[in-house]
């Protein structure tokens, strides 16, 4: 309601805001769909990421204040971890993308989808399998940069910088909240060219004859981005608010609570870690 009225000043205009905002017709339906959308979107995609990287990275050790080649272990755990599993985001985003433009076609050419939802669930059987996979290279490669890199950054950061809140009594919150705005701002800078590229190829007009410079390609759209980088790097950033209003924001939740939980620590003891064991392992034998 606030892109239509102006935003409320005194307490009493407040209350008469969100009371008029819940007597909307269909607001606790709307709701129920974007937090079940978010609860069946998270636990099949981000959670899943989450535990396979805990899983590559939670059996490795990185002892404190050691530099050695624990420098590359957030990076090529992260590289693996989220190279198999980047493209979980593709199915749940075209999912939504399908709900939402099936709103604007004409009545009679609709799938009258419910609920992003329901359209995850109803696709596969109407249009098949493959349908839910289009168009995944820029979300997974966005996907697989931002969190690899997100994951490297706060790993070299909090490792390289313990002393803060071990020797000098500093807020361990304030800390990991100045790590995760330098890493997530690294992060998103890096990957977020990746996801524009489908705006790119997709939304912008066509050359006379509509003909498409990059022949309908993502990874020629990829390329020419690369070989054009010097020069229009700060463009491609452009629409990133959007982004971190879609995604950006949940996933500073979703790792804040992670790193709560330990998710994105090593060992702490050498004799758990999997190079401990390889070693034990080697020498026996």
């Amino acid at each position: 309601m606030n892109h239509f009225y102006e935003w409320p000043k005194t307490r009493q205009e407040y209350n008469i805001f969100f009371k008029e905002v819940f007597r909307l017709p269909d607001f606790w339906k709307d709701l129920y769909k974007k937090v079940s959308w978010g609860l069946v979107s998270g636990g099949g995609d981000l959670a899943v990421k989450l535990a396979v990287w805990q899983y590559m990275y939670g059996g490795t050790w990185s002892p404190e204040d050691v530099v050695d080649y624990n420098t590359f272990k957030p990076l090529m755990c992260g590289g693996i971890a989220f190279g198999l599993t980047g493209w979980l985001t593709v199915p749940f985003e075209n999912a939504s993308r399908a709900y939402y433009a099936d709103k604007t076609w004409p009545v009679e050419l609709r799938r009258n989808y419910s609920s992003p939802t329901q359209a995850l669930l109803k696709i596969p059987f109407q249009e098949g399998p493959g349908y839910l996979l289009r168009g995944a290279f820029p979300t997974v490669m966005n996907q697989t940069v931002f969190f690899t890199v997100f994951m490297y950054w706060y790993q070299f950061l909090k490792t390289k910088f313990f002393f803060f809140w071990t020797y000098h009594d500093k807020s361990y919150n304030m800390c990991k909240s100045i790590f995760f705005g330098m890493s997530y701002m690294i992060a998103t800078c890096i990957s977020y060219p990746f996801y524009y590229i489908r705006e790119m190829v997709d939304l912008w007009p066509k050359e006379r004859g509509g003909f498409c410079t990059w022949q309908n390609n993502y990874r020629n759209c990829f390329r020419w981005m690369v070989q054009n980088l010097d020069v229009h790097y700060y463009n491609y950033l452009r629409g990133m608010t959007n982004w971190n209003y879609k995604y950006g924001y949940k996933y500073l939740v979703a790792l804040w609570m992670a790193d709560n939980l330990g998710m994105i620590s090593n060992c702490n003891e050498s004799w758990t870690s999997m190079e401990s064991q390889f070693y034990a392992q080697t020498d026996y034998m």
